[in-house]
């Protein structure tokens, strides 16, 4: 697989844009190159969010998402498009229970062109990832979720609509 480079700037030597400090030929350039699998729900989202920050990636965030759940319509050419520039990605919470896990987090972004004037915008989504033969697979998310429900009787915050004491507690 081709990952996108820049003329000013090595990408494989640059910190990788999804903040845990390595570069990113040894961080999510591994996964976007095949050479390994995401080993947790977290870095598998943390390796699409630099898919979307990176663009050019679309075969990769086809791959990495559930076949049940993905839009067939939707395609590797659609998810190559860089609408945004992603600016930081903050993990807020993750949590893996065999083989479901959700990752909540909040992306920064600008819309392109904008100027550093310009506030930028916060995708606050809770995704949910499943692990099928030995390989994680993003599901769904939730934007702008509420809060996640302390209480074992409440609803799992993972939206499966059973009790979080039945799902991502048990």
């Amino acid at each position: 697989m081709n990952v996108p480079t820049t003329a000013s700037e090595d990408i494989e030597t640059r910190p990788c844009p999804c903040g845990n400090g390595l570069p990113y030929r040894r961080c999510c350039g591994i996964y976007h190159r095949g050479e390994a699998p995401a080993p947790t729900a977290e870095a598998l989202m943390r390796s699409r969010y630099t898919a979307f920050a990176l663009g050019g990636l679309g075969d990769y965030l086809v791959r990495t998402w559930d076949a049940d759940t993905i839009d067939p319509a939707l395609t590797a050419e659609q998810l190559d498009r860089q609408e945004q520039q992603w600016l930081r990605l903050e993990i807020l919470d993750a949590h893996e229970n065999g083989a479901k896990a959700t990752v909540e987090f909040k992306a920064h972004c600008r819309p392109f062109g904008a100027g550093p004037a310009v506030t930028p915008q916060v995708l606050h989504e809770r995704s949910r990832f499943r692990r099928r033969q030995g390989l994680w697979r993003y599901i769904d998310g939730i934007i702008d979720p509420p809060p996640a429900a302390a209480s074992r009787n409440a609803p799992c915050p993972c939206g499966s609509g059973k009790k979080a004491k039945r799902c991502c507690l048990r």
